[in-house]
């Protein structure tokens, strides 16, 4: 009878106490490899054992923490912003860089700018510093350079020449501006991949800068940033026993063992009575070219508050992590754009009668940049630290 017992406990944990009808056949299989753990950990006899944040059967969902009530940026002063992440600068201060759009989020197309915000956690508030492109500029995704220090900001949109502090020079570019300095100025980059709808940049273990573009494609940097792209290959896309729904705003970084991986936005277009609301989807691959869907939401729309509420947001988009190490592979919170509007019947008269486009409709388009901690979250973790390549520790 114990044995039983104890056999019963560990079907249900690996179906996440799910009734064992509705568990699938690979989790009461068990993984027989790194790949069925989702390459968040390792496949130790038949049990995936998940490296932090990670949790669940697959390794597929994140363990998270409570967060800040009020927003990291767009809450207070209002204005709409549309999530970007934050950096740390050599004054020891965070930098985020943001899209914000004056009068909200359905005139995102032609008042969209990219703005520059500081704090002194990275949890935020962030206090708005200007502009770094005015409009058009969107989705960008900041990273510094590994050797350098250098301040990339990947974005669509073109931008004006024009803007308050900091300036760009002559030139424009509609992927990414460069600059020595968290508050510029910044410099338009000469070369581009063929086609990159919302980059999603990342430098591998090894050096080498990839990314993702138009969603589900990938590129390499021949020589860093200022050299040509490759050819953009197709990562391929969700297949049955992958979560469903409409993938959007990769990010993308690696893991310890140098593993790819892509975080995503997922948006379903259901009615609120169908229930089938979608956050987040993850794409993991071992070497860039064969890549795996996952069938578990990494996050969902519920974020928990540290007064003791709560909100379950319409939609969650525009991740962008942070990391607990200075080689940025372990994850510890993510930054989303998130829209006020809550999960509810009210969303019936939204745009298209769907929760998920409560973000563009006139009068509800109100939409902030929030910050979620895992559980694993460390003010002070090494990894909210810049140092170049090659420095002392």
């Amino acid at each position: 009878q114990a044995g039983t017992d104890r056999r019963k406990t560990a079907v249900e944990v690996r179906c996440e106490n799910r009734p064992l009808a509705s568990c699938t056949a690979s989790a009461l299989s068990g993984c027989t490899s790194a790949l069925n753990c989702s390459l968040n950990g390792l496949c130790v006899a038949a049990e995936c054992q998940c490296d932090a944040p990670w949790t669940g059967p697959r390794c597929g969902s994140i363990k998270v923490g409570l967060a800040k009530a009020g927003g990291a940026y767009g809450w207070s002063p209002n204005v709409s912003s549309w999530g970007g992440n934050p950096v740390r600068g050599d004054d020891n201060l965070y930098h985020l860089y943001v899209a914000e759009i004056p009068g909200g989020l359905r005139n995102w197309q032609a008042q969209s700018q990219c703005a520059h915000a500081t704090a002194s956690s990275v949890e935020g508030p962030y206090t708005r510093q200007g502009l770094v492109l005015g409009h058009e500029c969107h989705n960008p995704s900041t990273l510094r350079h590994p050797k350098t220090g250098a301040y990339l900001m990947f974005h669509i949109g073109a931008g004006p020449k024009q803007g308050s502090t900091p300036t760009t020079d002559a030139g424009t570019s509609n992927f990414l501006h460069t600059a020595t300095a968290a508050a510029g100025p910044w410099t338009a980059a000469t070369t581009e991949p063929q086609s990159c709808n919302n980059p999603a940049p990342a430098y591998h273990p090894n050096g080498t800068l990839f990314v993702v573009c138009n969603h589900l494609d990938i590129t390499v940097a021949v020589d860093d940033w200022e050299g040509e792209w490759t050819p953009l290959r197709s990562m391929g896309g969700p297949g049955s026993g992958s979560r469903q729904g409409n993938y959007e705003d990769p990010y993308l970084w690696f893991d310890v063992r140098g593993n790819f991986h892509v975080l995503y936005h997922v948006y379903c277009l259901d009615p609120y009575t169908a229930h089938n609301e979608c956050d987040s989807g993850h794409a993991f691959s071992t070497d860039g070219y064969d890549w795996h869907f996952g069938e578990d939401e990494p996050f969902s729309g519920l974020v928990n508050f540290t007064d003791g509420t709560a909100t379950r947001f319409s939609t969650r988009e525009r991740p962008h992590l942070i990391f607990a190490d200075r080689d940025r592979h372990i994850p510890m919170g993510v930054f989303t754009a998130v829209s006020n509007q809550p999960i509810g019947p009210g969303c019936d008269t939204c745009y298209l009668s769907t929760c998920s486009q409560c973000k563009i409709t006139a009068g509800r388009d109100w939409t902030f940049t929030q910050f979620e901690p895992f559980a694993n979250f460390n003010a002070s973790a090494p990894g909210l630290q810049f140092r170049p390549e090659g420095a002392l520790p």
